[in-house]
């Protein structure tokens, strides 16, 4: 097993900051990382997913964002002065993009060389090194070209917030998620951790169709 499954729990759990009490301890042992993000989607959206039926990660994609950017506008601890959505909140909307980019690339090892091919081998090496310290940072500017333009526009409209917030996000999501997906460097068992990504992927789905 790689370590996504953490990752994702702990974006989860910042998304929902303010909301996090005490009984969340019991809904984790409930259902671990199932019962985190069932939570955080059910806090976030509202539950509803409305006509995103076009099924595959755009509809997934289309339930989350529009539900993080519209049907929940109440929750103002969540929502930035100006009515965007924070930080925190948007890391955990912009993380299936990054899952479901890993998968466009052919997996993990497919994503590594593309990252590479962009001029970031010595942050990757970083990311999926084993050895202690934070990730390498990088720019928005250099993963602005890995992401469709008009995709990152849809999510900026519906979570209210910059396109230039919406690839920092990425640039603090992307590092962690290949962190957590090379426990063991290059060791790691690509397969595996391919697998990974589509067990998270198929959990967001399976609670945005409740």
């Amino acid at each position: 097993m790689t370590n996504l499954s953490n990752i994702v729990e702990i974006l989860a759990k910042q998304a929902m900051g303010h909301q996090a009490n005490p009984s969340s301890n019991s809904s984790q042992a409930q259902g671990g990382l199932g019962g985190i993000l069932g939570s955080v989607l059910g806090q976030l959206g509202g539950g509803s997913t409305q006509n995103n039926q076009q099924g595959g990660l755009g509809g997934i994609l289309g339930s989350v964002l529009g539900q993080l950017g519209g049907s929940n506008q109440q929750a103002s601890p969540n929502m930035g002065a100006k009515g965007g959505s924070t930080g925190k909140t948007l890391l955990i909307a912009v993380l299936p993009i990054v899952l479901a980019w890993i998968q466009k690339q052919g997996g993990i090892q497919g994503a590594l060389d593309k990252l590479k091919g962009q001029g970031l081998s010595s942050q990757v090496d970083d990311w999926v090194s084993t050895g202690p310290g934070d990730n390498a940072s990088v720019q928005p500017q250099q993963v602005q070209s890995l992401f469709d333009d008009q995709e990152i526009e849809q999510v900026a409209a519906q979570t209210q917030a910059p396109k230039n917030d919406i690839y920092q996000a990425i640039t603090q999501v992307l590092p962690e998620i290949i962190d957590s997906l090379t426990p063991s460097g290059e060791k790691t068992n690509k397969q595996e951790a391919n697998d990974d990504i589509q067990n998270v992927l198929n959990m967001v789905s399976g609670f945005l169709k409740k």
